[in-house]
Order: structure tokens, then C-alpha cells, then sequence
């Protein structure tokens, strides 16, 4: 067996560096404004704003004494509807030193999927980009606890507006922080409060909210900056979006803990990327999904190594993952975990490089192993499901917001079941093989097909309808569907395609659309999607594809 010791860079944030009762984001901030409060900590692409520890600090005080004139107090829940920009930071922060719950939520949400978060997560609050507000304003009135609606200008778009009315109260960002008092907040927030809600994909039923402390969500930062070799220096671009835990914990809240500076782009594009990384010097990177795969993909250039990039998150990581190093001049890294439970493996920039594509090996302070369906652990080599535990408290998620029977079922025999299959080798090191739940994985977004499938199956003309990934080329994975029309109804595929807008995410409107006359299912009645699955990936020509219809989704 390979003898492989682990290493940590020096220049990395040690795990004694912050104490567990230390990590909250009001005092992680005033820790940074106190030993480095003129550097910068956050810039903004799209704006050119820059906001040093000291500004920011200041700012979130006054948003947070905003916040608090719309009622939003301590274990209040307020949803943030908004894309990526220095005020959803900054709405998020003043939440955190309310000793509030901010509820996140993914921008390509409307209809009933985006009253369902609001409604499950009991906001009784909302602060919204107005470029959004209408679709804010469609289920309104279907949510009768939220009283209060905060507009934030949207940074590169037209606006919309919101009024007033007897059900909610209407206030504009601006104006409100302008007359806020910027005297400073947080100082009764623990490490064990409530700080955010972060919504599952749902896979085997409705999206649950998963309960992450403030040292939750700063173990995010801490563990990675640990294993990872984080430096002070080091300058993280962010493209990916702030209400998922990647672009907000694991990227923006590891600048924090490391003293080290973000750059906030709006969103991932494979035109913009590398002129974006190198006007800004930023050095580390996370990719999700097919973001390697599109960058990976675009014609070479003799400029691919000119960047300041030393190292990218490749989650997963794609089989020329070496090849990729050599061209952009960097090193791949991967950490594996779920926003249901928290960070637990690592694969680093000092493992052996034969090793590259494995997940790495688990966190300090955190167990995994590999265990059959009786939960009884495989030997080295062998497939089976992997299992978490967490050695400290408050570093994994509590659980599922109002879900006791879903988090019994996830912590069975007191190990957190992730639904994902993998193995462990001699050397210890873990490696993804493939996923137990009903989800589907597009582009870096975890999607339920429980949940694609009720939100179809609210259209009259649908009697079912199963929902699975589709595989394509670009280690990717689609929406593909098969749909039972009710009898004497008729809906095609462009109808069902306008219905499905309506009501998700566009990331999760199906790609592919089949119409039969009945799902092959089991003895037991369990619609057996596996078949499917391989039907499709075996012709899609004979399959209806949205694409090559020229159907353009509305984002």
C-alpha cells in the first residue's frame, strides 16, 4: 500500500485559528475590520464598487438596522430573491447580525415552486431585486405571511416596481440604508443560531430546507482554508450564484475567514471568464457541473496560461483534468459535500496527481465510509453509499426545516446518508462512482425529478409523468421526460413546455418529451425509470428535443 502523508500549506488558516464558539459572521467580520480593516474585501464587476472589511462592516450595519425597520428580527425568517451583486451580500450579512434566517432563494424559481420556498420556509419577509419583482408579485397573494417587501435595484437591468397595499409593506433599499444608523450589530449572535435556510434539490420528494448555523456555514470556509491552503493573498472570483452554498460559503465566506479579497462577477460566462480572472488577478476559482467542460471546449490559445489562477475546484472532475492543468497553468482540487449536511472530503493540490478525479479524503473532524444497504460498512474497493458523521457540534446542518421524519431518515444509525454511491481505495482516498437519489444533475444544478414531475402534473391535460437524467457528451446530464396524457386531452410539446415555465426554474424545463400511453412500472407499481432513461439515451432522434425544435427559454 501507497504510504501517503497529508500535508497542509503554512501559509493555510490552521483549525485552532478560529475557535467554534468564534464563528459567526458578526464576529468574523469585526475580527478582519480589526487586523486588516483597509484592505479590500469585496469588488464587484459590474459596478467597479470596491468595499474594503472596514466599509463593508459599516454598510451591513446600517443594512442590518434597515432590515430591522421592515420587522426582520432575531430567528425571523426573510427570503432574498436576488442575483448576484454586493447588496445581496450585504442583505445577507445585515440578516446574519439581526441574529435573523435568510432564506435564499434560486432566481429562475416563479410560480408555484417559488411560493412553495417562501411559504415552507415561513418568511414573513422578503428583499427582492426588482428586476424580479413581478414575479414576486404573482404569488403574493398566495402568501399571506409575508408582510413586508424590500426593493433592491438591479445592477445591469431595467426595473420593475412593487406598490404598497394593505397585505405588505413596500420599502426601496437605498433610500432605507440611507437614513439607517450604522452602529454596530451582532454582538448576542452565537455559533449555534439559526442562520440560514438552504433549499435542497428535493431528490426523492418536495425541496427541503436544510438548517445551517453560522458555524455551519462558516466551517464552509474555515475546513476548506485548512486542507486547502488558503492565504491571506489570494483573491477568489465568484461567478457562481450567491443563493447556492458554493458561491456564497464556500467562495465568498472563505475570503472572509481568510482575510483575503472576493470578486464578485454576475454570472458564469465561458467569453467572459479568463478576461475577468485576469483583470483581476484572482487565484482561486470553483467550478460546478460542465463549467470545466465549457471553458474546456473553447479553441486553444497560446494566452490560456496567462492568468494568476493557482487553484480551481472541479466538482466533478473531468477525466482530462490533467490536461486542463497544463493548459491554463493551475492545479485541480475538488471538495465534496452536499448543502444537506456540509463539507466532508477533500482532494487537494498536494495529493499525488495519480489520484486526481478521486474526492480526496475526509476533512479533520469529519468520518466517511462506504456501507452497503443494511448500513454495514464495505471493504476498501468495494461500491456502496457513502456515509457522514461530524466530530463537533454545530459544523453540519441541523437538519431539515420542518421535516423531522426526513432527517430521522437521513441520519439513520446516527451517519448522514448522502444518496450518493462511491468507493474507498487502499490509499483511503474516496472516489465518486454515481447517484442514488432521483435527482438530476444540469449544469451545476441539482434538480428533483419528484419535483419536476408534480409541477408538470399540474396541467389538466397530464394524467403522469416520470422525470431522469439524460446523459450527454459533455459529462452533463438533461431533463428528459416521459408524459400519460388524461383520456380525450390533448397537450403537445410546445404547450407543455409554456406550462412548465410557468411554474419552475428554466434549468429544470425538460429538454427531452415523449408522449406514451402508459409508464412501464414494477410489481409494486414503481414507475421503472431506469428503462426510460435507456430508451432515450439509445435514439434520442426519435425523441422531441427543445433545442433542436429552437424553443428559446425565457430566464
Amino acid at each position: 500500500m501507497t504510504q501517503i502523508k497529508a500535508q497542509v500549506h503554512r501559509n493555510a488558516v490552521e483549525r485552532d485559528t478560529y475557535a467554534l464558539r468564534d464563528l459567526t459572521f458578526p464576529k468574523v467580520l469585526r475580527r478582519q475590520v480589526k487586523e486588516r480593516g483597509d484592505k479590500v474585501f469585496l469588488t464587484e464587476i459590474a459596478t467597479r464598487r470596491t468595499f474594503t472589511y472596514r466599509t463593508f462592516d459599516a454598510w451591513t450595519n446600517k443594512v442590518a438596522d434597515a432590515l430591522a425597520g421592515m420587522g426582520i428580527a432575531k430567528g425571523r425568517h426573510a427570503g432574498i430573491f436576488m442575483g448576484n451583486s454586493a447588496e445581496h451580500l450585504a442583505v445577507y450579512f445585515g440578516i446574519g447580525k439581526l441574529g435573523a434566517v435568510a432564506v435564499p432563494v434560486n432566481t429562475a424559481a416563479r410560480g408555484e415552486l417559488l411560493r412553495y420556498y417562501l411559504a415552507q420556509s415561513d418568511c414573513e419577509a422578503v428583499i427582492v431585486e426588482d428586476v424580479l419583482a413581478d414575479r414576486l408579485r404573482e404569488v403574493l397573494p398566495q402568501l399571506p405571511n409575508i408582510r413586508s417587501v424590500m426593493l433592491v435595484p438591479s445592477p445591469d437591468r431595467a426595473s420593475t416596481s412593487l406598490a404598497s397595499c394593505a397585505a405588505y409593506a413596500v420599502s426601496h433599499f437605498e433610500p432605507a440604508v440611507a437614513a439607517a444608523s450604522d452602529a454596530p450589530r451582532g454582538q448576542h449572535v452565537r455559533c449555534s443560531d439559526l442562520l440560514m435556510l438552504a433549499y435542497t434539490s428535493g431528490t426523492t420528494g418536495p425541496s427541503k430546507g436544510s438548517m445551517l448555523s453560522h458555524a455551519a456555514a462558516l466551517s464552509y470556509g474555515t475546513d476548506a482554508a485548512e486542507v486547502q491552503g488558503y492565504r491571506e493573498s489570494d483573491i477568489f472570483y465568484v461567478c457562481l450564484p450567491l443563493f447556492h452554498n458554493n458561491g456564497l460559503l464556500a467562495a465568498t465566506g472563505a475570503a472572509l475567514v481568510c482575510g483575503a479579497s472576493a470578486v464578485l462577477s454576475r454570472r458564469f460566462s465561458v467569453t467572459r471568464f479568463l478576461g475577468e480572472i485576469r483583470d483581476h488577478h484572482a487565484t482561486i476559482t470553483n467550478f460546478l457541473g460542465a463549467m470545466s467542460s465549457f471553458l474546456w471546449s473553447q479553441p486553444p490559445s497560446p494566452r490560456d496560461a496567462e492568468n494568476d489562477l493557482r487553484l480551481v475546484s472541479m466538482a466533478p472532475t473531468p477525466k482530462y483534468a490533467a490536461e486542463f492543468e497544463k493548459r491554463f497553468g493551475l492545479r485541480a482540487m475538488n471538495n465534496y459535500g452536499l448543502s444537506d449536511f456540509g463539507m466532508v472530503t477533500s482532494f487537494t493540490q498536494h495529493d499525488p496527481r495519480e489520484k486526481l478525479g478521486s474526492i480526496g479524503r475526509p476533512r479533520p473532524g469529519w468520518r466517511v465510509k462506504i456501507v452497503d444497504d443494511d448500513d454495514f460498512e464495505r471493504p476498501d474497493g468495494e461500491i456502496g453509499e457513502i456515509v457522514a458523521q461530524c466530530e463537533d457540534p454545530w459544523r453540519a446542518t441541523n437538519g431539515y426545516y420542518k421535516m423531522p421524519e426526513a432527517t430521522l431518515a437521513a441520519n439513520r444509525n446516527q451517519w448522514f446518508h448522502t444518496g450518493d454511491r462511491g468507493m474507498r481505495d487502499a490509499d483511503g482516498y474516496f472516489w465518486f462512482v454515481d447517484r442514488k437519489k432521483d435527482c438530476i444533475r444540469r449544469r451545476g444544478e441539482n434538480i428533483s425529478a419528484f419535483e419536476v414531475e408534480q409541477l408538470i402534473a399540474l396541467h389538466p391535460a397530464v394524467a403522469t409523468v416520470a422525470a431522469f437524467p439524460v446523459a450527454t457528451p459533455q459529462n452533463d446530464e438533461e431533463v428528459g421526460v416521459v408524459v400519460v396524457r388524461r383520456p380525450d386531452m390533448t397537450i403537445g410539446e410546445k404547450e407543455l413546455i409554456e406550462h412548465c415555465q410557468g411554474n419552475m426554474a428554466y434549468f429544470m424545463v425538460p429538454r427531452y418529451i415523449q408522449f406514451r400511453d402508459a409508464l412501464p412500472t414494477t410489481v409494486s407499481q414503481k414507475v421503472e425509470k431506469f428503462r426510460l432513461r435507456a430508451d432515450f439515451e439509445r435514439d434520442l432522434s426519435s425523441v422531441w428535443d427543445r433545442e433542436a425544435s429552437g424553443l428559446v427559454l425565457a430566464r
